[in-house]
């Protein structure tokens, strides 16, 4: 007799490209949940799908909508998932890709660019505990093998219902295949209790999966991705809005264990060799954390995402990163914003802002970060060759001197939803793919979790429960150590000494921080909105106005963008829970002002 959670495999994996056939068999033709679990590649088969079932966020259609959440960027697309998230419409988008939760279309599909983070963590979800549940019928594997499997199904319970909770809430333990005829009436858990079952979750993950895999099953998780992953959840809890009380307070004891969880990982790291904190003290070194030409990913990735082998498709570098003018193609790429580009401090450790640093703000690109000139891409740099002839980006709007007209900036500028901001995201683009040189061939995975987020996430933790300086116990390092450590990698100064006089001080330099080293990698949008400073953040967006004045001469202004308005209320902070949703649960409280 077959059980109905066969039923299950097939309603929701028959719709999926299927690595073994009998994911395209009918139930009828008598395929039982044992024979599908049995096997250990068939097996392996079923699992292997919530690594394709991870959001990427440089998929096509995304446009660059990622990279336009919050304070961060803006991006040129009409369509995208950013335009309902910073219009506030949170609500009616069950099909946006980052606030939705169904549509037939994305249920149906194999293919991310149509399903909402949401649903494909609902049904990774379903997927790994399938998984879990039918361990004991797997017949022809090792130890080490099971081992392995049961790894992997741990540790993306843990990140899909991590996914799932740093959106919605805490939710009730989604710890069992839910049939239909199950009693779903389970009350919400706080968000501290949720991060303690996903946690309890990655500490077995740890104990089952391998240090390492070999070259072909490059990709997979490992013990490393577990602990990294265990540092970023705990200090998510820490955080103000993850606390009763909403205000800007951590929770300090929760502190304490995210700061001892984010050493473990990286005393992890340094004494297995499993992964490192990568050179870059030129932006050559610093790019190959990001995209390569003859690797599929860095060393300091621990956590990441690769499809057709890695190779980027020259329509997902086109959509997100690259110009008309540079791509010919019709195609909406993202722009930093201004609070974005004045996040860099000047050489010397400043702050644009502060007293006493050397900033003009009529020669603004000179004397920044390193990591200014890594990440942005401004008026007058070389960028791509034009058979043979450099190309120097022209990203002023207005002219007074002649009746040029600027080729990069007209072709934002036709754009629909154009950002009219005078710059364009470097990081994540090889100066190579441009439509000139035609040089598209990289790797570029989609990175979740990297070496120096452990640093960040350390620093931010070991600041708020033991202050700029003392080491925390256990350790040999303090949260001003962690953040040098991440500085002396691209050649920036140390921490100025006025910055560590108090944690309240440093603190804000290490949220800088953490928006500098980690800009355009899917943080900024989620970091805002733990720290419950998203209203203050996106209240005003603002943006740069170039005006050519003469030969090699600009004149520049700053302004509020009158275009690019964000609305956030303190509802926001939470997604709203859909109201199919709130329908079958009786016992879930919906997230407060929706």
């Amino acid at each position: 007799m077959k059980n109905k959670s066969i039923y299950l495999i097939l309603s929701v994996f028959m719709l999926l490209s299927s690595c073994e056939d009998y994911l395209d068999k009918s139930p009828d033709m008598g395929i039982t949940d044992k024979e599908v679990f049995q096997n250990y590649l068939s097996y392996r088969g079923v699992l292997d799908k919530v690594y394709v079932l991870t959001c990427d966020p440089f998929l096509s259609t995304h446009g660059g909508g990622r990279f336009a959440f919050g304070d961060e960027g803006l991006c040129t697309a009409k369509g995208t998932c950013h335009r309902d998230l910073n219009d506030g419409n949170f609500m009616l988008t069950k099909d946006n890709l980052e606030l939705g939760w169904y549509t037939s279309e994305a249920m149906n599909s194999v293919d991310t660019n149509k399903m909402p983070i949401i649903a494909m963590a609902m049904r990774n979800l379903r997927t790994v505990n399938l998984c879990i549940s039918h361990i004991d019928d797997l017949q022809d594997a090792t130890p080490e093998q099971r081992d392995q499997l049961l790894g992997q199904a741990y540790f993306f319970r843990a990140w899909n219902y991590f996914e799932i909770i740093r959106r919605w809430g805490g939710m009730f333990k989604f710890d069992k295949v839910f049939l239909s005829d199950d009693d779903m009436d389970f009350p919400r858990l706080s968000y501290h209790e949720s991060t303690d079952w996903l946690v309890s979750d990655l500490e077995l993950a740890y104990q089952l999966l391998p240090e390492k895999w070999g070259a072909s099953e490059k990709g997979r998780v490992t013990k490393a991705a577990a602990l990294a992953l265990k540092s970023m959840a705990l200090l998510y809890s820490a955080s103000p809005s993850m606390c009763p009380e909403l205000n800007y307070n951590y929770d300090l004891e929760i502190c304490k264990k995210a700061a001892m969880a984010a050493w473990e990982a990286i005393d992890y790291i340094n004494q297995t060799g499993c992964n490192r904190l990568m050179p870059g003290k030129t932006v050559e070194e610093y790019s190959k954390i990001f995209y390569n030409k003859d690797i599929m990913a860095s060393d300091e990735a621990i956590f990441y995402q690769t499809k057709r082998n890695g190779i980027r498709a020259k329509s997902e570098w086109n959509a997100n990163f690259i110009p008309n003018s540079m791509c010919a193609s019709n195609v909406h790429c993202a722009s930093p914003t201004q609070n974005m580009v004045d996040m860099f401090e000047m050489a010397d450790g400043r702050a644009i802002k502060d007293a006493g640093a050397d900033y003009d703000d009529q020669n603004p690109y000179v004397n920044r970060d390193p990591r200014f000139y890594y990440d942005i891409l401004y008026n007058g740099v070389k960028w791509g060759n034009n058979k043979g002839v450099p190309h120097y980006f022209e990203l002023w709007e207005y002219n007074t001197y002649d009746n040029s007209k600027s080729a990069d900036m007209m072709a934002l500028f036709s754009q629909t939803y154009n950002p009219r901001c005078p710059y364009l995201i470097r990081k994540w683009w090889p100066e190579t793919a441009n439509k000139w040189e035609n040089d598209y061939n990289y790797y570029m995975p989609a990175i979740y979790i990297r070496v120096a987020q452990l640093y960040l996430d350390f620093a931010e933790a070991a600041n708020e429960a033991y202050g700029p300086e003392t080491k925390v116990p256990g350790t040999d390092m303090s949260a001003v150590d962690a953040i040098n450590i991440i500085r002396n990698r691209v050649g920036a100064v140390p921490v100025r000494n006025e910055y560590k006089a108090n944690k309240e001080i440093f603190r804000e330099r290490i949220r800088n921080e953490r928006a500098v080293e980690l800009c355009f990698e899917d943080h900024r949008w989620y970091d805002i909105r733990r720290w419950r400073i998203a209203k203050d953040a996106v209240k005003v967006i603002y943006k740069a106005v170039i005006t050519r004045t003469g030969k090699d001469q600009f004149r520049f202004e700053y302004m509020e963008h009158p275009d690019y308005k964000r609305v956030f209320e303190d509802k926001h902070y939470w997604y709203p829970i859909p109201k199919s949703q709130m329908e079958m649960l009786n016992n879930v409280e919906q997230n407060p002002g929706w």
